[in-house]
């Protein structure tokens, strides 16, 4: 195997572990070998090192034969597409991912209510010691909860919140704009080279009718060959470019959906639960000016309450009335997501605010919500536990 090759082989690995990286914790791969791949602890700090290595590593390959080829203002337009990465990385990592602690748990408990669903007020974090905010999660990495968790990501070691998921994903746009503009760039002077020698030879599509597909790549390994560094971080551009578009995509649909990572992942438990005829509903009280507030916030900023409650039981029947579980009326089973309202979608716009906007107040005037919360004991009665 020729330099070329090599160096070829080294883009695949690094491409295959970018995608093990991005997809390995969607809910279709959670039971395959890509997801224990990707949850080995030993690698989380490492990939965030990979990370800028094979950044920096690839600019300083690319940059010594293109920057003489580029314009005054296609070079002002560059920098500005290499910069933009380290900016949003650094501000991802550095700031707070919205960690829950007693200085913070009022705040963050009157950012959401309690759906009554994925959250329920009453639960408690052993390992924090402290009451859990709607929409949390505790991350054995960070040993923190974090409020309105996404997931933990080893590019930024650190935790997706509520406190850089807006940096989070303006780092995926910048990325996914830098390598794809490094891939068109890079292609164009490296086709403008090979047409200088092979003017039959066009980037794409191969037009020539004498221009088979094997003479083709031959054409183009041997350009690569001349600009080696250009080529092979042009070609590595090239590969990741669809990889980051589609975990930036995939994590702007979570927006657009009102959700997150975490909760996609216990809607899928959800999902399985419904399909078994194990998760029951029914209709909460309309007079919530009762709740109690020794477990759930008298005021929070969000505009829509719950109206149903969702409990699962362990055998398939409904809830019984000495549970004391929250609601009123009979308990209906649910058989699908889509009878299902998502409290936390306010629709795109509203959603994006949620996520660039900090403690946006969605016209509503704050209150002061209690600081200190006490456990709400779990019941375990005829194989139903409230709170779940």
């Amino acid at each position: 195997m020729g330099p070329l090759g090599k160096i070829l082989a080294v883009i695949f690995v690094i491409s295959f572990m970018t995608f093990v990286t991005f997809f390995g914790r969607l809910p279709a791969l959670r039971n395959t070998p890509i997801a224990e791949v990707r949850l080995w602890p030993s690698v989380v700090f490492a990939v965030q090192i990979f990370f800028l290595v094979v950044l920096g590593g690839s600019e300083i390959l690319y940059m010594p034969t293109a920057w003489p080829l580029l314009s005054p203002f296609t070079k002002l337009t560059a920098l500005l597409a290499i910069a933009l990465p380290y900016v949003f990385l650094y501000l991802a990592c550095a700031a707070d991912p919205g960690y829950v602690t007693p200085e913070t748990i009022a705040r963050l408990m009157s950012l959401y209510p309690y759906d009554y669903a994925l959250f329920h007020p009453g639960r408690f974090c052993r390992t924090c010691n402290l009451p859990k905010p709607p929409r949390s999660k505790h991350c054995s990495i960070c040993k923190h909860c974090i409020a309105r968790a996404d997931h933990h990501c080893i590019f930024i070691n650190s935790c997706v919140g509520y406190g850089n998921h807006h940096w989070f994903l303006l780092l995926l746009l910048s990325t996914a704009v830098l390598t794809t503009y490094g891939a068109v760039l890079g292609f164009s002077i490296l086709s403008a080279d090979i047409r200088a020698s092979w003017p039959a030879w066009s980037l794409w599509p191969p037009s020539n009718p004498g221009m088979t597909w094997s003479r083709w790549v031959g054409i183009l390994s041997v350009g690569m060959r001349i600009n080696l560094g250009l080529g092979a971080a042009s070609m590595l551009a090239l590969l990741i470019s669809p990889l980051i578009w589609g975990f930036f995509l995939y994590s702007l649909y979570l927006v657009y959906c009102g959700t997150t990572t975490n909760e996609t992942l216990k809607w899928s438990e959800w999902k399985e639960d419904m399909q078994d005829g194990y998760a029951f509903a029914r209709h909460l009280s309309p007079n919530r000016e009762q709740r109690n507030v020794q477990f759930e916030p008298p005021w929070t900023r969000w505009p829509a309450q719950p109206g149903r409650i969702l409990v699962t039981t362990n055998d398939g029947q409904p809830p019984r009335p000495e549970q004391q579980i929250p609601g009123e009326g009979a308990w209906e089973p649910v058989k699908s997501l889509k009878d299902v309202d998502n409290l936390y979608d306010l629709g795109f716009w509203n959603n994006l605010k949620d996520i660039f906007i900090q403690d946006y107040p969605f016209g509503s005037r704050p209150e002061e919500p209690p600081s200190e919360r006490r456990r709400w004991e779990g019941r375990t009665r005829n194989g139903t536990r409230y709170p779940p």
